[in-house]
């Protein structure tokens, strides 16, 4: 009879997959997936075919409700984005840069900002509550050494898969050892010239934490241009969209057309404007990526 898990970990052709009763067992995958384009991801939730005590072959992978590319995870329901909001300093870009990469999948973003008690950060955290909670992206502020904010973590974290992503030296790495003091999470020191982490994760492993799965996921802030049209950008801007709705522009990109609804909204603060700023960047990237695809 198989038996089934999930799999936790993805190394040189292994699976390793925790069972209902937290064993976790080595195994191989089915020759047929390769000739049925099937190829198992960490987050699956598998059939497992048992060979001696801590072995075995996976026979089934169970159908995703999600699945990311860049890291390759499935079964994921939701995204905690690490930002600093001092050393290195906060950039909206880059926060609304991601966020538009978890709305591309369809997942649940959280928005957590570590270092909020230095004395850089002052102010800030309130001024990014004001741009990103009205729009429903739930905000954390975060301080491992003062001990703020890891109660609420723990709360939205409980019985979900949630991937941690965020750039080197924002702390995501120490929050992942405060979350799982017994595993083996290294924090990256932060160097006074290059002002990045050390990061040392080199594949995609979930952990079980609060009745689900915490997943340290490297490569996972470089977002994907390749199959992307400019158009679509606008759907991953939920301030954005909601006013582009009553744009009377048909295809309008809202970034030069006189009339256009966004432009008024901006000009009339109803979007905020480093978040249209983004929007641009993001815009100029994509018609770069388009160019070049053609």
């Amino acid at each position: 009879m198989d038996v089934p898990g999930r799999i936790t970990r993805a190394v040189a052709g292994f699976y390793y997959v925790q069972t209902q009763d937290g064993a976790v067992r080595k195994c191989r995958a089915r020759g047929v997936f390769k000739k049925r384009g099937i190829s198992p991801l960490v987050g699956d939730h598998v059939l497992m075919e048992l060979h001696g005590v801590d072995e075995g072959v996976v026979t089934e992978v169970k159908p995703r409700h999600s699945e990311l590319i860049r890291p390759p995870i499935a079964n994921v329901d939701q995204a905690l984005l690490v930002f600093s909001l001092a050393d290195p300093p906060l950039s909206f870009y880059q926060v609304d840069k991601m966020l538009a990469m978890i709305e591309s999948y369809s997942l649940r973003a959280l928005l957590g900002f570590t270092k909020v008690d230095l004395p850089e950060s002052a102010g800030l955290f309130e001024k990014v509550r004001a741009i990103y909670e009205p729009m429903g992206y739930e905000t954390v502020a975060l301080s491992v050494r003062a001990g703020i904010g890891s109660r609420r973590v723990t709360e939205l974290l409980a019985g979900r898969t949630t991937v941690l992503a965020g750039q080197s030296g924002v702390g995501k790495s120490t929050i992942l050892g405060v979350l799982l003091p017994d595993e083996d999470a290294v924090t990256g020191e932060v160097g006074e010239r290059s002002r990045r982490g050390r990061h040392t994760t080199r594949h995609v492993q979930l952990y079980p934490y609060a009745g689900g799965y915490v997943a340290d996921t490297p490569g996972f802030s470089q977002f994907d241009f390749d199959a992307m049209e400019p158009v679509q950008l606008t759907s991953l801007f939920r301030d954005i969209a909601a006013v582009a709705n009553g744009c009377a522009f048909r295809g309008c990109l809202h970034d030069q057309a006189t009339g256009c609804a966004v432009l008024q909204a901006v000009s009339k603060g109803r979007i905020d404007q480093s978040r249209y700023g983004s929007y641009r960047q993001l815009l100029a990237e994509l018609k770069d990526a388009k160019a070049r695809r053609y």
